[in-house]
């Protein structure tokens, strides 16, 4: 017998702390393979992210359900806030029409995640295209590590451009690259 398909949903922004618990487990899931190997500390992490980030203007969760129920993976981003530190840290110069950030112009898409199990079946291109149909903003960001090939492999598949490298804050974080994706023609 066929698995039931995967089903794409939209979380209204009042739901979406409701599922931080279920979202921290596949998240666990998720990054706890080479090349990141997130532990606890990174679930903690993103939980306290997430907790803010999803009251942000703008903040969007898109959530991957099996046909149990389960959940199978999740994209979730936000209008970017002028004076975000998203631009610094950089390793070299960029151009400042690039880092300068209106109000409004920009969402970082902060994660985009299927678990291993639902892999493999465009789940990930579903809740990417969920995620970014519609948006107001002119672009979207997002970083991703230069290790995580597959992940490389389907933002560029996606229109996605890298623009820059930078260090996040966090003492020992790796090296990530900064993607941006054009929204209008």
């Amino acid at each position: 017998m066929p698995e039931p398909a995967i089903t794409i949903q939209h979380v209204p922004a009042e739901q979406a702390g409701a599922l931080a618990g279920e979202l921290g487990e596949a998240y666990r899931d998720a990054f706890s393979e080479a090349p990141y190997h997130y532990g606890d500390e990174h679930v903690d992490l993103f939980l306290k992210r997430f907790a803010v980030q999803h009251l942000r203007a703008g903040a969007s969760l898109v959530v991957a359900r099996a046909g149990t129920g389960e959940m199978a993976g999740f994209g979730f981003g936000f209008t970017m806030p002028t004076g975000a530190p998203w631009w610094s840290d950089l390793t070299g110069e960029l151009d400042p029409s690039i880092t300068d950030e209106p109000e409004g112009r920009t969402f970082a898409l902060t994660e985009l995640l299927v678990r291993r199990p639902w892999r493999g079946r465009h789940t990930a291109t579903r809740l990417h295209d969920q995620l970014l149909n519609g948006r107001h903003e002119q672009r979207a960001t997002l970083t991703v590590r230069p290790a995580a090939t597959a992940a490389q492999h389907a933002y560029a598949s996606w229109g996605w451009r890298k623009v820059a490298q930078k260090h996040n804050p966090q003492p020992g974080s790796p090296l990530v690259d900064i993607l941006l994706k054009d929204l209008r023609p």
